[in-house]
């Protein structure tokens, strides 16, 4: 059985972007090799939010720039409530220092959180001890990943692989 996974990405910019391709291009490996099939219900500048529709193919740099609507943190999980998406994953590919605040509020509503924003480096370490024992007390996973030499291929790739280290932790559950 192939076990769905639900990114909410918010940051649209290189990363952003690059992990998309990533998933894309290596989609038919991931849905018959692990049996995983990521999908991406809500990508996000710092504006507007694109929110995907059953059955609409991955043409989603079009589909943001025609579809994507001013949206608040309410609107992103209204959205995922209503559809009752699981084995949610947000990816913090910003620089926003407003999206951290965000990240309990995610927490407490089930999503596990990969981070590459820089901007928690300018946050108390008490912020980030908070988020991981939230995280941790409800069996999900709060990622931060550094800046990576090799631009925006290499975060691409370590989101990806921090992406599929999640999904296999969510098969064995």
């Amino acid at each position: 059985m192939t076990q769905r996974i639900n990114i909410v990405l918010f940051g649209i910019g290189n990363a952003g972007s690059a992990l998309i391709n990533k998933v894309v291009k290596n989609r038919k490996d991931l849905v018959l090799e692990r049996r995983l099939d990521i999908r991406f219900p809500i990508i996000t500048n710092s504006t507007v939010a694109f929110y995907e529709k059953e059955g609409v193919n991955y043409s989603w740099e079009a589909n943001f720039i025609q579809f994507g609507i001013p949206f608040k943190m309410d609107d992103v999980l209204n959205f995922i409530k209503a559809y009752s998406m699981e084995n949610l994953i947000t990816i913090d590919a910003t620089a926003s220092q407003d999206l951290p605040g965000e990240y309990l509020d995610l927490l407490r509503n089930g999503f596990s959180i990969i981070s590459v924003n820089e901007k928690l480096e300018t946050l108390p370490e008490s912020f980030s001890k908070g988020v991981k024992f939230l995280a941790d007390s409800r069996g999900l996973e709060y990622i931060v990943l550094p800046q990576q030499p090799g631009g925006k291929k290499a975060i691409a790739e370590k989101l990806f692989e921090s992406v599929i280290s999640i999904a296999e932790k969510e098969k064995v559950i």
